[in-house]
């Protein structure tokens, strides 16, 4: 058995070990004299049977939103909140991270609107931009720009001078030592912040869902109803389905780094 088969093994095992003990724990009666009671109580954190059961309802034609709309609904406002943070993020870090005096110009007022918490922007984000698709994305974009930006600007400033001398000795110009030199080496930094920057857009656009409820929508809309009605098994489908969707988008932003980083020596094949 090869590393990668033992390391899906063990993956798997735990999963599996982890979901029956579940099951069972919430299913034995504790040793008391209070009726009802047990080992662990299954009213707050559900059975994984009783997830299934609610999974499969949530996705039928009984309900009046599916949950694959309002997944669907969350997904969409992520990606979008995603791709304008990273874009306007690369582009602002490749700016400043090469014009020092411009970066010394703004320094304080990124840091200024970077240590503001982005919970506390939310109040003032719905009220500007209303309870829909646009304030989640405006949330998802204030998270992932500033993750995005710092990456890329301290990448675009640990570029090696000697190859950028070196290009110009060969008589690159300013702009084709950008596209050939700067830019590929920012890129490396950038694509480290991806992956973290993806779960953080998908918080962002679900805390958006929680201040809109049926107006905002998603996944983040089916949890505050959970919690409204107590409906622990509704809210356990949400966070399971959240959590899945979040490792598919790491996966899929770590393919799409190993693809356009595969002239980095760590991306290369082995053996």
């Amino acid at each position: 058995m090869n590393e990668k088969l033992k390391i899906n093994f063990w993956r798997l095992a735990i999963l599996v070990v982890g979901v029956g003990a579940w099951e069972w724990l919430t299913g034995i009666k504790a040793v008391s004299k209070i009726p009802g009671l047990y080992f662990i109580d299954p009213f707050f954190i559900s059975r994984p049977s009783k997830i299934v059961e609610r999974f499969f309802y949530l996705n039928s034609d009984k309900v009046r939103l599916t949950l694959w709309q309002m997944l669907l609904s969350t997904v969409e406002s992520t990606f979008i909140g995603f791709f304008v943070g990273v874009s306007t993020g690369f582009v602002a870090g490749l700016v400043l991270g090469r014009n020092d005096r411009l970066a010394r110009i703004f320094e304080p007022y990124i840091i200024a609107f970077n240590s503001l918490p982005r919970i506390a922007l939310v109040p003032l984000v719905t009220m500007i931009f209303g309870f829909g698709l646009l304030a989640k994305v405006v949330l998802a974009w204030m998270i992932v720009f500033f993750i995005v930006f710092f990456n890329t600007f301290q990448g675009a400033r640990s570029v090696d001078p000697d190859l950028i001398h070196s290009a110009r000795f060969l008589g690159a110009r300013e702009g084709q030592i950008m596209r050939t030199v700067i830019i590929p080496s920012a890129l490396a930094w950038t694509f480290a912040s991806l992956t973290p920057s993806i779960s953080f857009a998908l918080i962002g656009v679900v805390i958006g869902e929680f201040i809109g409820g049926e107006s905002g929508g998603g996944i983040g809309y089916l949890i505050i109803s959970s919690l409204g009605t107590l409906n622990s098994a509704d809210m356990m489908v949400s966070l399971i389905v959240l959590a899945i969707t979040g490792i598919v988008m790491a996966l899929g932003i770590k393919q799409v780094e190993m693809r356009l980083l595969r002239w980095r020596p760590e991306y290369q094949p082995k053996g």
